[in-house]
């Protein structure tokens, strides 16, 4: 699992400096605020649909753990019952604790899948808000936030 999210973090620590260099550079400059938006919006959708990626990927990767942990767990109950003796004591303990052992890894599959998809929808949102502010856009805040736009104390 190390390997899959490293090139994933360099990805968007990239992306994170491309943007930082277009807030910077001359390419937002001038940009005008719906174009902002638009830009953002666009990242933000983007990384809706990499996220749902990362999570059905995540279940994928989950659902083949949990088919490979039972056709070993299969294999291993039918060669118990082909000796004749009965499944009882210690050997049935560690049988139903490498069963809990393979749900624990199924879910530690869906857990880390959902904080990489939480991660990328973070780093967009981050994104697009320091694009919104670049382009004179206002960046998606709380009402509580926006208190001295609301009342025009500005």
């Amino acid at each position: 699992m190390g390997n899959t999210t490293s090139p994933q973090t360099l990805q968007q620590g990239v992306s994170l400096f491309n943007d930082v260099t277009d807030f910077l550079g001359a390419r937002t400059a001038g940009q005008s605020p719906a174009n902002a938006e638009e830009r953002a919006r666009l990242i933000e959708t983007d990384a809706e649909g990499e996220a749902r990626d990362i999570r059905r990927r995540a279940e994928q990767d989950a659902a083949r753990l949990r088919e490979d942990q039972e056709h070993a767990r299969a294999g291993n109950n039918a060669q118990w019952g082909g000796s004749g003796l009965a499944m009882s004591g210690s050997k049935a303990l560690i049988r139903d604790a490498d069963r809990l052992k393979g749900r624990q890894d199924e879910e530690e599959i869906l857990f880390d899948g959902e904080k990489d998809a939480r991660s990328r929808l973070r780093s967009a949102n981050n994104r697009a808000n320091m694009l919104r502010i670049g382009g004179d856009a206002s960046p998606r805040r709380s009402i509580l936030s926006l208190g001295s736009k609301i009342y025009g104390r500005d």
